[in-house]
């Protein structure tokens, strides 16, 4: 099969056709978040589509440019020097949204305010990470607060 390469090309947003068996899902307060982005920093992650305009990755911020009312927008999106065949399209996908690396927890909650985080769209079990372990016998009850722009409760980190 012919090797694939990918370049940019514009397309208007609401001419983008979702994957009928997309299994990504987003929740209605991570769907809040990303709009906010999209607001803030306009169009930055780019749209994977197949030849024919068949979203191959990118399902989410499309959804969430259409709430905006940017389905008039064009925006730039990638691909593929080739239609991918089935297989291969789902195969992407899949590791476009599964294949994401994991959070340095030391850097994170030492160089960031957990209000932003929650903010930025992490959740509390998301923060909870950051918490110290337990000691072995020591059952302490971790102080909470609720975040005073979106209402997360957030598990403070022990010092």
């Amino acid at each position: 099969m012919e090797k694939i390469t990918w370049h940019n090309e514009k397309r208007i947003v609401k001419s983008l056709i979702p994957y009928a068996d997309n299994p990504r899902q987003i929740k209605k307060d991570q769907l809040a978040h990303l709009k906010r982005s999209l607001e803030k920093f306009d169009y930055a992650e780019t749209v994977a589509i197949q030849p024919d305009n068949t979203i191959i990755a990118g399902h989410m911020r499309v959804k969430a440019m259409l709430q905006l009312g940017w389905g008039k927008h064009e925006i730039d999106v990638r691909v593929p020097s080739r239609q991918l065949s089935l297989e291969e399209m789902r195969e992407y996908l899949i590791r476009s949204n599964k294949n994401k690396g994991e959070w340095d927890e030391d850097v994170l909650s030492n160089s960031f305010d957990l209000h932003d985080l929650a903010e930025w769209g992490f959740t509390a079990d998301d923060l909870g990470i950051l918490l110290e372990e337990e000691e072995e016998g020591e059952k302490e009850k971790p102080e909470e607060e609720t975040c005073s722009s979106c209402g997360q409760k957030i598990r403070k980190k022990k010092k």
